[in-house]
């Protein structure tokens, strides 16, 4: 379960990693908002809460030892893939010894 708040703080979220709603929060102030704009932002927090619960249940998962093809049916969202390390720039270094 992950919980998801909108960015004042009047939605939140708690779903699982199916992104079941299992308890949503609703400040006061939230109920003037148009309904369908109010609901747009609940199924989004919903949709992050299911993303961020997801995560950290493959996280769990590959921790005890569960195999990528059952992690694949399971259908958990991956990880963002990393960014490879950025090389030495040697090209910076030569014009700045160049007088």
């Amino acid at each position: 379960m992950s919980i998801a708040t909108s960015t004042n703080g009047g939605l939140r979220v708690r779903a699982n990693d199916q992104g079941t709603p299992l308890n949503i929060t609703i400040e006061a102030g939230e109920m003037r908002r148009e309904p369908q704009e109010l609901a747009n932002a609940i199924v989004r927090l919903c949709a992050e809460a299911a993303t961020s619960a997801g995560l950290q249940r493959r996280a769990q998962l590959e921790r005890e030892g569960v195999a990528e093809p059952v992690l694949r049916a399971l259908r958990l969202p991956e990880p963002p893939a990393r960014a490879p390390a950025a090389e030495p720039d040697d090209d910076v270094g030569s014009w700045l010894r160049r007088g």
